[in-house]
């Protein structure tokens, strides 16, 4: 289960991918390719450990996509697309929000969605997606071979439930035909143009199974997001003033108590190890802050539990992906990468910081300041990166950025 945020004001994305507790999730940097469709984009992908897909990424073009799983009353199959992959394929060739809306749309159509997402047991799930880029964000859901899509409100979020009802933009030509019929001879270029022969229908009435709503607590969820994305004020100056408070968003449990563990768990952002559904926790969260039309900040945990985590940066400046943080692997399949992971989640275990450790005062002021330094010591490299073109500066920054984290992690006992 997992939740995906835009908030347009402070061109900001953002999203927590929870999945099996033990499942390591690590963030790699793919260069730029050839594959048998052309030539590929660079770009980075948050991933499960095992496969291929990703659950998170941007690429070098500024298209920014998370996914969701979410489940339809269509079957998928069992050796249908991931999700994840389809993600993949869009990071790796889109430049655009539309266009990447537009490939997935055209690939489920000839697809099969499905395949096992699931790191021990089974799972098979359709998917919904938020894509973005600098300039505008859509919201795209898909149950089986069958899609709607909407431009994505200027604060908005989606969970592991569909959330289009009567305000789709375009649906694929069967549903249409089935919830939104139109007069064949009058010009449609959209579902909101006139010539329809009767009323729009809700798309999320439509396709979706409601049985798997009661164990995802996901409409509570994303009702949680779109409230605390409400309370964001618009920033007066740039985006950086907002990223703090953004995180406290992905890090946020609502109503869910940390001591508690098994009630509530799964109506947090931030999700908790519990015991329904099947084991779920945040393994992995990534934010990116677009910085104008040239490129953008993308901040990721490398380890479980936001809550308890720093987010790490890395700049996207001209197509060329710049790690501020080295103690890191990003290369795709590295051991080195996994290990940190395991190492933060074997401290999870060990000194339960998954429960009290984030409630406490102490430790939030220590992470703060920690997660405020990183902050500032990007807000320099991109002012370095960009405005100067200064890629020398970028190596004593990466050092300060090192230092910050080594010395957060040494004093909680990492």
């Amino acid at each position: 289960m997992c939740d995906t945020l835009y908030f347009a004001p402070g061109r900001l994305f953002g999203k927590n991918s929870d999945r099996n507790p033990a499942e390591p999730q690590t963030l790699v940097l793919v260069p730029k390719g050839e594959t048998p469709e052309g030539p590929s984009l660079a770009f980075a992908l948050s991933k499960p450990s095992w496969m291929t897909g990703g659950e998170m990424g941007i690429n070098e073009a500024g298209v920014a996509m998370g996914n969701e799983a979410v489940f339809s009353k269509y079957k998928p199959a069992k050796d249908g697309v991931l999700g994840m992959e389809i993600l993949r394929k869009a990071l790796a060739r889109e430049r655009t929000a539309k266009e990447a809306l537009e490939f997935i749309c055209a690939f489920v159509e000839t697809h099969d969605q499905g395949g096992n997402g699931a790191y021990k047991g089974s799972l098979y799930y359709d998917n919904s997606y938020l894509i973005a880029d600098p300039n505008e964000a859509y919201v795209l859901e898909t149950a089986g071979r069958r899609w709607a899509w909407r431009a994505a409100a200027p604060r908005d979020a989606i969970s592991n439930c569909y959330c289009i009802q009567e305000d789709y933009k375009r649906l694929d030509v069967q549903t249409r035909k089935e919830i939104a019929p139109v007069n064949e001879r009058a010009a449609c270029s959209d579902e909101a143009d006139p010539g329809r022969k009767g009323e729009k229908e809700s798309f999320k009435a439509h396709v979706e199974n409601p049985f798997y709503l009661r164990f995802s607590k996901a409409e509570i969820r994303r009702s949680h997001a779109l409230s605390l994305l409400s309370e964001l004020k618009a920033p007066k100056a740039q985006a950086s003033s907002l990223t703090l408070p953004f995180f406290d968003i992905l890090r946020s449990h609502g109503n869910f108590d940390p001591r508690a563990r098994f009630f509530k768990n799964m109506e947090s952002l931030c999700v908790h190890e519990g015991l329904l559904p099947p084991v779920s926790a945040s393994t992995a969260s990534m934010a990116v802050q677009y910085k104008g039309q040239s490129g953008a900040v993308l901040w990721f945990s490398g380890t479980s539990y936001p809550c308890i985590s720093l987010y790490k940066p890395l700049l996207l400046a001209g197509g060329t992906f710049y790690p501020l943080w080295k103690a890191y692997s990003y290369v795709e399949g590295a051991e080195a990468a996994t290990a940190y992971w395991q190492r933060f989640r074997d401290w999870t275990v060990r000194s339960k910081a998954g429960g009290p450790k984030c409630l406490d005062q102490a430790f939030k002021a220590a992470r703060d300041q920690a997660q405020e330094a990183l902050v500032l010591i990007a807000d320099r490299a991109w002012e370095s990166l960009s405005e100067k073109g200064d890629t020398v500066a970028l190596s004593v920054l990466a050092q300060e950025a090192g230092a910050v984290v080594a010395g957060w992690e040494k004093d909680c006992g990492l």
